[in-house]
């Protein structure tokens, strides 16, 4: 990993953060290089790091539980650039799964200590910071959702009967009159359109 490339390589996974946030965050961020088999987050844990993947593959896991017997899912396989462990350092919560490095990755990391000095020097790369974190969660939520929303209208028998299993999943669901729609939404709206075929 040169350090010519990591502004770059910054600026295209956080978009929302000015080139001169991303020279300031520079120093507050480590360099790693994980390899294979490397677990980065264990579901569970209470650390706070965002790990910046630059490269690299990646597998994520989640242990639940079916009629008390444990069950672990591979929930994901994705490859770098992208974002890990954003949750947990905007909300203090467990990590909510287990990511493993695939493929040999560089990274870099924010460690919460890093990023608490860093709001004390700059409150307002935190904000930016924060924000960035924001749009990456509401993205996967939002990517999340249409997949969802996708696979049931493609396995449905009828446009109908995909509205109508919506609703067993995200609650009441149905159509509504177009004088409604009207109203609801602007006129050049169009919406996420979604494939029944």
């Amino acid at each position: 990993m040169t350090s010519d490339a990591i502004p770059s390589q910054l600026n295209a996974l956080l978009p929302q953060l000015s080139a001169d946030a991303v020279k300031l965050l520079i120093p507050y961020l480590t360099q790693l290089e994980a390899e294979t088999g490397r677990v980065l987050v264990k579901q569970g844990d209470s650390g706070a790091d965002v790990y910046f993947l630059l490269n690299g593959k990646f597998s994520v896991f989640e242990k639940i539980q079916i009629n008390r017997s444990d069950v672990v899912l591979n929930v994901a396989t994705f490859p770098g650039p992208g974002v890990l462990g954003e949750v947990s350092i905007m909300t203090a919560t467990e990590r909510t799964a287990t990511v493993i490095v695939v493929e040999r990755a560089d990274c870099l990391v924010l460690t919460r200590d890093k990023f608490n000095a860093l709001v004390k020097v700059n409150p307002q790369i935190g904000i930016e910071l924060l924000q960035a974190f924001g749009a990456i969660m509401y993205g996967r939520q939002v990517a999340f959702q249409n997949k969802v929303r996708g696979n049931i209208l493609r396995e449905s028998l009828s446009v109908e009967a995909g509205i109508a299993k919506m609703a067993r999943y995200t609650g009441r669901v149905s159509r509504t009159s177009p004088v409604l729609a009207q109203k609801l939404f602007s006129e050049d709206l169009k919406g996420v359109n979604y494939n029944s075929d």
